[in-house]
């Protein structure tokens, strides 16, 4: 896995932030996109590290090159002193633009050269994709739930049958008619821009399905208008990350059972090329992007819509 071919298209979703009116969610924008930055500083430490090093090897032997030729310029000086000075600074000049000069490719080429040779550093790289993949599942699952959160809270107007019905695992005790009063005691008993995070708990955000459920109750979707979470790579997105976070990334049968990709068996180890981490990865980033634009457009509709 190289590094340099990730291709992490943050600017997709940037793109978004003068289209949204709302200001929280405008908020929870700002904030993913700070958490995606932090993915591709993960992603290309390596390769900063490396140019930096290139960097610093050159730089020492463009030292030693350099006495050589200031030396001999010393010994010969030109006659006036503002040439010197001309002469000098253009010296320098010089040699800082030729000590920058296609670092960033040597540092690459250097980079591909330990990967091809060394096991321990393709190791390295697998690990530091996985990573990055299953953090970008852990901002999804985050920030999906951040914006479902903060608009109910913003608009308690928004609660309705569907989500009062809805019986979660760990609802502790919130239904219909009650809410506990340990509950209420943590919002000073005032619960009017709290319903989102109160009832969030009917709701499993930790998958794909149960972040459909929650988004449709809410705004009385329809299957269509959220068809962008029943593709196959948020879908593998999610037992990816399952696997590599609770079983060391080797195969199970539940996996296997929901699995898109050819020529898996199980207890083989997970093997994902950059291509499929970046196409996961970024499809996680055009989800987020989805429910930011949806929520953001159903946000402007007239509440009684959804209040059935």
């Amino acid at each position: 896995m190289k590094l340099e071919d990730a291709n992490i298209d943050i600017e997709s979703i940037k793109t978004i932030s003068k289209v949204l009116t709302s200001d929280n969610l405008k908020s929870i924008h700002r904030k993913y996109c700070d958490s995606i930055e932090q993915i591709l500083t993960m992603i290309s430490s390596p390769l900063i590290l490396m140019t930096f090093a290139m960097a610093k090897v050159k730089e020492d032997h463009l030292s030693i090159q350099s006495a050589v030729k200031l030396g001999f310029f010393l010994n010969n000086p030109p006659k006036e002193p503002k040439d010197a000075a001309q002469h000098l600074v253009k010296f320098f000049e010089e040699e800082l633009k030729k000590a920058n000069e296609n670092i960033i490719e040597d540092a690459q080429s250097e980079s591909n050269k330990l990967y091809e040779k060394s096991e321990e550093i393709k190791s390295c790289f697998n690990n530091i994709g996985l990573n990055a993949l299953v953090n970008s599942w852990t901002l999804f699952e985050a920030y999906s739930k951040d914006i479902w959160v903060n608009i109910l809270n913003e608009h308690p107007q928004l609660m309705n049958q569907k989500i009062i019905s809805t019986k979660g695992e760990n609802d502790n005790g919130v239904n219909s008619k009650t809410i506990p009063l340990n509950i209420l005691s943590k919002y000073n008993y005032d619960v009017s821009r709290h319903l989102g995070e109160i009832l969030s708990i009917k709701y499993d955000f930790t998958g794909v399905e149960g972040l459909k459920r929650a988004f449709k109750d809410l705004f009385n979707l329809e299957d269509d208008e959220i068809s962008f979470l029943n593709e196959t790579k948020i879908i593998q997105l999610e037992i990816c990350r399952h696997i590599i976070v609770h079983n060391a990334g080797i195969i199970d049968s539940r996996y296997l059972a929901k699995s898109k990709r050819a020529n898996e068996t199980i207890n083989q180890k997970l093997q994902l090329d950059i291509i499929e981490i970046n196409d996961m990865i970024n499809y996680s980033i055009n989800c987020v992007k989805q429910l930011l634009l949806l929520t953001d457009k159903k946000n402007k509709q007239p509440l009684t819509r959804f209040l059935r």
